[in-house]
């Protein structure tokens, strides 16, 4: 459920809305993300390559993986650093990673 209708939270916009930013100046997620374009363009053949080379396996905890995950953070797209993982690990292990980048945990 939103708040009450009030102004928007951008400065000095004053459109009333029950968000906390009017339609005008709602964020727009992930819009300043990289990510994308830093993938190879071969991208969907090399993602198909890794899955079916590793039989749809997830490589921490065996399961059916359908997702590509990088073995070692960083742009190395190189089939040696991909490896197949499973939703749950693959949101566990980006939080983690998430969370050391912010300094939360310790390596």
């Amino acid at each position: 459920m939103g708040r009450k209708w009030g102004p928007c939270a951008a400065v000095r916009c004053p459109t009333l809305t029950s968000d906390t930013y009017c339609e005008a100046h709602k964020p727009v997620p992930y819009a300043t993300s990289t990510r994308r374009s830093r993938l190879p363009v071969d991208w969907p053949r090399l993602r198909q390559f890794v899955l079916r080379r590793d039989h749809f396996t997830c490589h921490l905890c065996g399961s059916y993986g359908n997702r590509v995950d990088h073995i070692v953070a960083g742009d190395n797209h190189h089939p040696d650093n991909l490896a197949p993982i499973c939703l749950v690990c693959d949101r566990r292990k980006s939080g983690h990673e998430g969370g050391i980048a912010q300094g939360r945990y310790r390596p």
